[in-house]
């Protein structure tokens, strides 16, 4: 089996030592492409080859040809290459397939205006599946992916904890709905701090620079709640799904009340992600006629390290030009953890259920890691064993996959893993209305047609 990454940021250079010592494989049945060479120390140092070589959707079939044969893998790790272009073409060719984000070309972004939505690349690549073919995995590294499958260990975790009987054979939907949950929230601290000061004009962050500050541009996107009273005035649906709505103007103008143990509450940023629309998916519950019984809101609250707000913070007041430089900040990296789970909140309380690793851990666990690098990297590992063992699986994400398997893999590189009840609300008097959790946001004057 030969491996190839697509990129080799962040990401790809955290990845690398633990795909050797997970696969079994030499080093030279792994290589790399990307766009730069700022990875080619740690290639050098790993023993793989890196090809600096842009790709693009003109060059990409030329580039991949020859490169990878029938049960091979693929793993994109890259910004500006297209999932689906890859997925295409890995299943002309019999390779296996793995992402972290279903990635547009260079502009998919660009939009704020719902036109560019998780939602629809979502779409698009689950249209590509086919019973049978070359497994994808698409959007499977922390969040999204690993997050999902916490989701599920923390609805066990969550049942047996307050001793709700569950039947063995009840799904997801049954369980969220029998425990009364009416909001997910993925929710995440960064707490990293950095040595470095941060320059006017700069931009900081614990990992890839370009897919935050596409994220943070993007509309912010939720699974929208049965128990919801009424969409929110600048919210629209998305098109061919009632269930997923997006709201006017970018994520990072979004902010929310949420909720993590190392702090208790903390304002955080509605940022756009693949798993608010997944997970809202697979905890929808259905009458045997179709009808919607249940299903909580769904979002990610995240609260980036301490630079990456400022940088945010800087991007927004700047009009959002693009910064000067950015930064991915490794070795600058001092102290700090990345507390990362799902918060399940239900009338007169919450669980908060996920992962809390620290700085120090991740560098003594794998070379060239941040706790955050090091969580999405558990994420990879996980589901790469996973698609190893159902190679003919088609299309799939986290939700469709074994999340004890997955959590196997992965429970090494986490961390601490566990469960914190807590009697923490939005605010009084037990409303968990999205307008509940909701501080502030940017209202925009729209130009174009309600979907």
């Amino acid at each position: 089996m030969r491996i190839l990454l697509i990129g080799f940021g962040s990401v790809g250079q955290a990845l690398l030592p633990l795909l050797l010592r997970h696969s079994g494989l030499p080093a030279s049945n792994i290589a790399a492409i990307a766009a730069d060479a700022c990875g080619r120390p740690v290639a050098e140092r790993f023993g793989i080859r890196l090809e600096r070589r842009p790709i693009t959707p003109d060059n990409h079939r030329n580039v991949l040809q020859g490169r990878l044969q029938p049960g091979d893998v693929l793993i994109n790790v890259a910004v500006e290459v297209s999932s689906l272009a890859l997925i295409a073409w890995c299943r002309e060719h019999g390779v296996l397939y793995l992402d972290t984000c279903v990635e547009p070309w260079a502009g998919g972004y660009a939009a704020a205006d719902g036109s560019s939505t998780n939602h629809l690349l979502r779409r698009a690549a689950l249209a590509l599946h086919e019973p049978g073919a070359p497994t994808a995995v698409i959007a499977h590294g922390a969040n999204p992916g690993l997050i999902s499958h916490l989701a599920k260990e923390g609805l066990a975790a969550l049942a047996a904890a307050r001793g709700v009987p569950l039947e063995s054979r009840i799904s997801w939907a049954q369980m969220a709905c029998a425990l009364g949950v009416r909001v997910v929230q993925v929710a995440e601290r960064d707490s990293q701090v950095s040595r470095l000061a941060l320059p006017a004009g700069e931009f900081h962050n614990t990992w890839s620079v370009d897919g935050f500050l596409s994220e943070a541009w993007q509309c912010a996107e939720l699974g929208w709640g049965s128990h919801e009273p009424a969409l929110p005035d600048d919210a629209y649906r998305q098109e061919g799904e009632p269930g997923a709505i997006y709201l006017d103007g970018h994520g990072a103008e979004v902010r929310v009340k949420s909720w993590v143990p190392c702090c208790g509450e903390q304002e955080a940023r509605l940022i756009t992600h693949h798993e608010a629309l997944s997970l809202a998916a697979l905890l929808t519950l259905r009458d045997a006629a179709g009808g919607l019984v249940h299903r909580p809101t769904v979002y990610y609250a995240y609260r980036p390290s301490p630079a990456a707000q400022r940088s945010l913070e800087g991007w927004i007041a700047g009009g959002f030009q693009p910064p000067r430089h950015g930064r991915v900040l490794g070795d600058e990296l001092v102290d700090g953890f990345d507390q990362l789970g799902v918060l399940f909140v239900f009338d007169g309380g919450a669980y908060w259920y996920g992962s809390t690793l620290s700085l120090h851990e991740a560098r003594a666990l794998a070379p060239h890691n941040t706790a955050t690098s090091l969580q999405v990297v558990a994420g990879i590992l996980g589901a790469l064993d996973w698609m190893l063992a159902n190679p003919r699986a088609g299309v799939v994400e986290a939700e469709e996959m074994d999340h004890a398997r997955v959590l196997a893999v992965a429970r090494p590189y986490l961390g601490a893993v566990s469960g914190v009840a807590t009697d923490w609300q939005p605010g009084p008097g037990g409303d968990l209305s999205f307008k509940n959790f909701r501080l502030s946001s940017v209202t925009r004057k729209r130009e174009f047609e309600t979907l």
